[in-house]
């Protein structure tokens, strides 16, 4: 009888098998043609995959209602699955819940936005076939999860032309000086003409040669000054054909809400390295935060897809980049995209996830991935300054540089400041936190 009943429980598992390798290659054949129900039923069968794991190891659901992150979770927790497979299941989670949303252009969206779960979703398949059931992958999944298991995009650069920068002018410092030797011939000659007496019109001569001595030395510092501030100008002023973006804040998507203070400050380090490209305008955090304030949406959990667009528009930018990040058991997952503000589109979607201290190089890793999207070459001093780590800052500091500019948006300056010092005890070199100071201190 208790040979039945095992053999009952085989078979009865193994229809299961066959059930979520079915669900599995149902979910596949959607990603070219319907983005939409693809995120949706890569959560359904993840879903179900993890019920299939949970009732085999753990027993029955305490909950009929259990959520995917629940499960997940749970699993975790019990260590029935790696920390690993639990950043998939979350990136899987995080999309096919963006897809439940149904929007209304999500049928319009390029492999690239599906591309994230296309690839957790390989690599989890590969995963319970191969490790957790010690079998082999079901022939008709062999194609998809070899396609999508080490996922690469490949977007050529489009050479820009550059426009010559305005060469600084420098005929208004002759101007200046001939001015000044002017006036003081003028002082001469008054004197001259009122003054008969020699040593009179000599003392006044010295008197002109120092004034011209004079004028002379503040030409030259004025047209030293000038140049100075003209290739300062030059340095900074954007080349006229640069992409205009925005940086729109991520989502936090973690049950710990206390993450939620993190979106400002992985926003200003993207808005820091991006930056650097001279074909890339981007808009400053600052202007971001009046705009949400005029909005009223400064106090927003988050950024549909719809509102993420309408602020761009409004910072006249061309595109906007925005996305979600979440932290599981000591593991950060980061996916952004970039969405055309005009069409609405979504050109390029990338995702980073590693350990949660690594926060600095999974930011750096990030704007590497993210930036080929933006169709710009870059010169070799630029790439070279984006993965400068000279500036390198630990995660608990980068929660505190969050924090420190939470405190300014609602006008506790002095606050800010001492987190901010405190900030760069640390990171002296971190070139974010020492712009925020110098802002702060320079408007007190």
């Amino acid at each position: 009888m208790q040979e039945e009943n095992n053999q009952q429980k085989v078979e009865h598992l193994e229809a299961k098998v066959t059930h979520l390798s079915k669900m599995l290659v149902k979910s596949f054949g959607y990603a070219d043609q319907d983005p939409d129900t693809f995120l949706q039923n890569a959560r359904k069968t993840t879903e179900a995959i993890c019920k299939f794991i949970y009732s085999k190891e753990i027993g029955e659901l305490k909950n009929k209602k259990m959520m995917l992150n629940d499960l997940s979770r749970a699993l975790t927790q019990q260590k029935v699955i790696p920390n690993k497979i639990a950043i998939l299941i979350g990136t899987i989670q995080t999309y096919g819940n963006y897809g439940a949303h149904a929007q209304e252009d999500l049928s319009e969206a390029t492999r690239e936005w599906i591309a994230p779960c296309q690839t957790a979703l390989a690599n989890l398949t590969n995963w319970f076939f191969l490790e957790y059931l010690n079998g082999d992958v079901p022939q008709e999944l062999l194609t998809p999860v070899n396609d999508f298991k080490e996922h690469q995009t490949t977007s050529k650069a489009i050479p820009t032309n550059h426009s010559s920068k305005a060469q600084p002018k420098q005929n208004n410092t002759k101007y200046i000086l001939l001015g000044l030797i002017g006036i003081a011939i003028i002082v001469g000659t008054i004197f001259f003409f009122n003054n008969g007496n020699n040593e009179v019109v000599v003392q006044q001569q010295n008197t002109v040669n120092e004034k011209v001595d004079e004028a002379k030395e503040v030409s030259e510092n004025i047209e030293k000054t000038s140049e100075e501030v003209i290739e300062k100008v030059n340095e900074v002023t954007k080349d006229v054909n640069a992409k205009r973006i925005a940086i729109i804040y991520f989502d936090n998507s973690s049950d710990d809400k206390k993450l939620d203070q993190l979106k400002k400050g992985l926003a200003d380090m993207l808005i820091s390295d991006l930056s650097k490209v001279s074909m890339l305008d981007v808009v400053e955090r600052a202007r971001l935060e009046e705009i949400l304030k005029e909005q009223e949406l400064n106090n927003s959990a988050k950024f549909d897809h719809e509102t993420a667009t309408k602020i761009g528009k409004l910072l006249g930018a061309e595109h906007i980049m925005t996305g979600s990040f979440f932290e599981l058991m000591g593991r950060l997952r980061i996916d952004s995209r970039l969405i055309d503000v005009e069409t609405g589109k979504i050109i390029k979607s990338e995702g980073v996830d590693g350990p949660t201290g690594t926060f600095f190089d999974l930011e750096k890793s990030l704007v590497t991935k993210m930036v080929s999207g933006f169709e710009v070459e870059l010169k070799p001093e630029e790439k070279e300054a984006m993965e400068d780590k000279a500036e390198k800052i630990s995660y608990k500091s980068s929660l505190l540089f969050s924090e420190s500019l939470d405190l300014i948006d609602k006008g506790d300056d002095h606050k800010a400041i001492e987190k901010l010092e405190k900030v760069l005890e640390e990171n002296p070199d971190f070139l974010p936190a020492k712009k925020a100071l110098n802002q702060i201190k320079v408007a007190i």
